[in-house]
C-alpha cells in the first residue's frame, strides 16, 4: 500500500514538473512576441551597426527608405552622412554552414609551428 502511494506521488510530481516546463515555455514565447512588437518601430530600422569602443557605435539606419550613417555615444547621437546611393548587400554565408575540418585546417595553415 505504501509503494502505491509513493508511485502515485512520484507520477503526480513528474506531471507537475512537466506542466511547469510547458507553462514556462509558452509564457516565454508569448513574452518574446510582445517584447519584439513593443521595441520594433514602424518608421525606423537599424540596418547595421558596429561597436567602436565602450558605448560608442556607428550605425546605418533606414527612415522612410532613406539611409543615414549615425554615431551613437553615451551623450550624443549625430547624423554623419546621408547615404543616397546605399544598397543592402545580402550576406554570402546565409544558411551555409562551414565545416569544422575546413576551419581547423585553415587555422593550422596560417599558424607556423
Amino acid at each position: 500500500m505504501i509503494i502505491i502511494k509513493d508511485i502515485i506521488s512520484l507520477v503526480i510530481s513528474i506531471l507537475g514538473i512537466i506542466f511547469v516546463l510547458f507553462l514556462t515555455y509558452f509564457s516565454t514565447k508569448w513574452l518574446s512576441v510582445k517584447a519584439t512588437s513593443i521595441t520594433k518601430s514602424k518608421y525606423m530600422n537599424i540596418v547595421d551597426r558596429i561597436v567602436l569602443g565602450q558605448n560608442k557605435y556607428l550605425a546605418i539606419i533606414e527612415i522612410s527608405n532613406k539611409y543615414y550613417l549615425i554615431s551613437i555615444t553615451d551623450n550624443n547621437i549625430n547624423i554623419i552622412k546621408d547615404l543616397d546611393e546605399f544598397e543592402l548587400k545580402i550576406s554570402e554565408n546565409t544558411g551555409e554552414s562551414i565545416e569544422f575540418n575546413k576551419i581547423f585546417s585553415r587555422f593550422f595553415k596560417n599558424k607556423k609551428l
